[in-house]
């Protein structure tokens, strides 16, 4: 069999999502998404993303706790000429979490359209293409409607 038909054999890559099992979950049972914090069991601290040790207290035993699904956009930059696999324009931004986190997210909505201090929330959806052209999806954050 040569190389040629040994490619031709192959399955078809399955369409590839991203939700990496230590940023984010996505329940089975349809409950809202939600972003994974990481405390440290031994002095408190809170980190996203996961750790491998604490920067504290340098312990390596953590707990997963669910962080708030809304928060503030602290900062955002609109981004005309990005990276391979991403459709431009798209907006980036940081945002204020009530755990006092300050996460790092591409933003869901119209370039130009977001504001500093504006409520924000999680939700999940495509961020970029892989090499194949199939998307891969992880976290967001939107506007807060209504």
């Amino acid at each position: 069999m040569t190389a040629a038909t040994e490619k031709k054999g192959k399955a078809k890559e399955p369409d590839i999502t991203f939700f990496h099992p230590d940023l984010l979950e996505v329940p089975e049972d349809g409950s809202p998404p939600y972003l994974k914090g990481y405390r440290c069991r031994q002095c408190g601290q809170l980190d996203f993303p996961r750790l491998e040790i604490c920067p504290n207290c340098w312990s390596e035993e953590f707990e997963m706790i669910p962080l708030s699904r809304r928060g503030k956009l602290y900062s955002y930059s609109d981004i005309y000429i990005g990276q391979s696999g991403m459709e431009t324009p798209y907006v980036i931004g940081y945002i204020d979490l009530p755990e006092n986190l300050r996460i790092f997210s591409m933003l869901e909505g119209e370039v130009g359209s977001f504001k500093c201090d504006e409520d924000v929330e999680l939700t999940v959806g495509p961020i970029r293409m892989n090499r194949n052209g199939v998307p891969i999806t992880s976290y967001k954050f939107k506007k807060v409607s209504g």
